[in-house]
């Protein structure tokens, strides 16, 4: 009991620690790329406003967030799920799992961007030359998890990633890793999760571009400087309620996040079941530059699917709706 009470302190500290000094750090936006890989592709993880990395995640989908809940698919799992953007942006994705006895889970995800056709402009042409280009993100990669006890799991994800123009024959590509842990304490239902995404050396497009100053054109050719990936370190606390209740379920998650271009926030999340097939679902983002609430619903079909829908609040740059859809065995 000791350990138990100890472990929950430490986690009460790590949680509340890093958004006590959020406001002091200076925010480095807009120095790290790829970004696409943050958007959050399950319908029910964000109507919860993203606090995933101590939800028990059943369905393939867990790739995205915590590797380590992959051990909670049953069987096999395959999830798809679409996000409409702003400004006609659109992201894809999905990923399939499979536990396979004595070695843990494995799985495959991908994820992809498009940016929809823009106009192509130019210093000398500025109201537009007459083409138009994309912008494609795609994500592809392989997940493995392993249970060590009836309690401890662990996960990672290896994963491709490429950003590029193919108008201008113009892209960058690295490989990263997901890691991720879990932990059921063993007191009533609370469990720990922490997961770190994103890890991999910048990403470079090592080509040269003409660059102009006042209009005018550079002798010298300038080069692409590289970028780093969206790091994320994300440790969270989740909680059932209603338990001893029947026909009635609720969740409650709670993640502390640190991206390493932005300030920490907290990701606070609920989930309420209503017999077993009716998801009511809210969200909210403490310390966000634009997002801030979230909510959803979901719909179990018979027991082996499930619709999940949500919306996300960017303040002035409107709302996000996105659907996924998830089949399990």
């Amino acid at each position: 009991m000791n350990m138990k009470i100890k472990a929950i302190v430490l986690m009460t500290f790590l949680l509340i620690g890093p958004g006590a000094h959020a406001q002091e750090v200076f925010e480095k936006i807009g120095t790290a790329g790829a970004h696409f890989l943050d958007v959050s592709l399950d319908a029910g993880v964000r109507g919860m406003g993203d606090a995933s990395s101590a939800l028990i995640i059943s369905e393939a989908y867990a790739s995205h967030y915590n590797p380590a809940t992959l051990i909670y698919v049953p069987n096999w799992s395959a999830s798809f799920g679409m996000v409409n953007y702003f400004a006609g942006i659109s992201v894809n994705g999905g990923a399939v799992a499979y536990h396979v006895q004595g070695i843990g889970t494995l799985g495959l995800h991908f994820r992809g961007l498009n940016s929809g056709e823009m106009e192509e402009t130019t210093v000398l042409q500025q109201s537009g030359t007459g083409n138009t280009f994309e912008w494609n993100d795609v994500a592809i990669g392989v997940s493995l998890a392993h249970a060590f006890t009836d309690r401890f799991s662990f996960g990672m994800n290896m994963n491709y990633v490429k950003e590029s123009i193919d108008a201008y024959d113009l892209n960058a590509s690295v490989w990263s890793i997901d890691l991720g842990t879990f932990y059921m304490t063993g007191f009533r239902s609370l469990r720990i999760g922490m997961t770190i995404r994103n890890f991999g050396p910048e990403l470079d497009f090592a080509t040269s571009f003409t660059d102009f100053n006042n209009g005018e054109v550079v002798p010298e050719m300038s080069e692409y400087h590289p970028f780093h990936m969206p790091l994320t370190f994300q440790v969270g606390v989740a909680m059932d309620f209603l338990e001893n209740t029947k026909n009635q379920a609720l969740t409650v998650a709670i993640d502390a996040v640190h991206p390493n271009e932005a300030s920490e926030r907290f990701n606070i999340g609920a989930d309420y079941t209503f017999m077993n097939t009716i998801h009511v679902r809210g969200g909210w983002y403490t310390n966000h530059n634009s997002a801030s609430l979230f909510g959803g619903f979901g719909v179990n079909v018979s027991s082996i699917g499930r619709f999940d829908y949500a919306i996300s609040s960017y303040d002035l740059l409107g709302v996000i709706h996105q659907f996924s859809l998830t089949i399990s065995r």
